[in-house]
């Protein structure tokens, strides 16, 4: 069997006739993180065995993940060829395993257009999803078949406040993981909610909003999540619709400390997209507020998004960024009344008022 070639085991079952529609549709793809023993197998099972979402779906396993009991070994070759074998679920979902998740690996797992109606990779629990965030952050001239979706962290009500507070060496390192997987996601599921108390679900809901306030956030037991938190969230490609908007105008910053905090500012006037992004790139890429004194807190940025109001564009600007990459592109239409630019910046040595001062004197017209 050639390598680009789907495995008959999928063929199988495919329909006989695929839409040119969907042929022509990109194919999302939602991030599932979490640390270890947090639910997101369970998640995945009854994901995957519910018949309501109608869905074909394409799970991909990494080398580390912890779902052995429905995947089967897979190699990929250096260029991205899938080589070896498949599990094909009872309901037409797929199942595999990649040992390297990269973004040309999945494209050809979807190569032809239509078979799968939705990707979820599953990362393993010590794994930061920036960089992993980061694949599929591709120009739009290379005619990517995927899109992200969003980045989905399932947090364990039960155990992280104490890996969150546990000062020593190896959990320091851990540490900084969870910190990433908390600050990086689009949605929050605080499962094992039964197997503590009521006060103690609160901490732990009161320490992850600390960290990231603008995920939208499910408290669960025994990882029991409805589907359309999980599926078609768009979070990438759109800021108008994000819950964030709603509750920017409520939301003041945490106190500054060694940890990841959340800070969410607006402002008015005219952006100049030149200026603008080479704030961003200063923020991103050189820890380094523009115009800003040097000697004052520098941020150390996990996430970025905002909707900006570029001159000479009738649209909206959509702002995303996730550590060192980020994408600036057109979204809907301005809703009526004064155009207010939008940010939401995760992050450490976050301080709200220097970003504001950084950015109108760096970027607007």
């Amino acid at each position: 069997m050639n390598d680009d070639d789907i495995p008959d085991l999928v063929l199988d079952q495919l329909p006989e006739h695929t839409s040119v529609e969907s042929r022509n549709k990109k194919v999302p793809v939602t991030i599932l993180t979490g640390f270890l023993g947090s639910g997101k197998t369970t998640l995945l099972l009854d994901l995957l065995s519910d018949p309501t979402h109608g869905k074909r779906i394409a799970v991909i396993l990494n080398e580390f993940g912890e779902s052995a009991g429905i995947d089967k070994s897979m190699s990929v070759g250096k260029d991205g060829k899938i080589m070896e074998e498949w599990l094909e679920l009872a309901n037409g979902c797929l199942c595999c395993s990649l040992k390297d998740a990269g973004v040309k690996a999945i494209e050809n797992l979807v190569k032809r257009k239509g078979q799968f109606d939705y990707v979820l990779l599953e990362t393993t629990g010590l794994a930061d999803p920036g960089p992993i965030a980061s694949l599929f952050w591709l120009d739009e001239e290379l005619q990517s078949d995927l899109y992200l979706d969003g980045i989905l962290t399932i947090v364990d009500a039960k155990h992280i406040e104490q890996y969150l507070t546990t000062q020593n060496k190896h959990n320091s390192i851990n540490e900084a993981v969870r910190l990433k997987q908390i600050a990086l996601a689009d949605r929050l599921v605080i499962n094992k909610c039964d197997l503590v108390d009521t006060d103690t679900v609160n901490t732990v809901v009161e320490k992850v909003k600390s960290i990231n306030s603008s995920a939208p956030i499910l408290k669960t037991e025994r990882s029991k999540v409805p589907v359309e938190f999980i599926l078609d969230l768009h979070c990438f490609e759109q800021v108008d619709n994000d819950p964030f908007t709603d509750r920017v105008h409520q939301q003041t910053a945490h106190k500054i400390d060694e940890y990841v905090s959340t800070v969410i500012f607006t402002c008015t006037g005219v952006v100049t997209k030149t200026k603008l992004d080479l704030w961003i790139q200063a923020l991103l890429w050189e820890q380094t507020l523009l115009n800003i004194n040097a000697s004052l807190p520098q941020p150390k940025l996990l996430r970025l998004k905002g909707v900006v109001d570029v001159i000479g564009q009738d649209r909206m600007c959509i702002v995303q960024g996730v550590q060192e990459m980020y994408d600036l592109h057109e979204g809907g239409a301005w809703p009526n009344g004064p155009r207010v630019n939008k940010f939401v910046l995760i992050g450490m040595e976050l301080d709200k008022e220097l970003l504001i001062q950084s950015f109108t004197k760096s970027c607007l017209d």
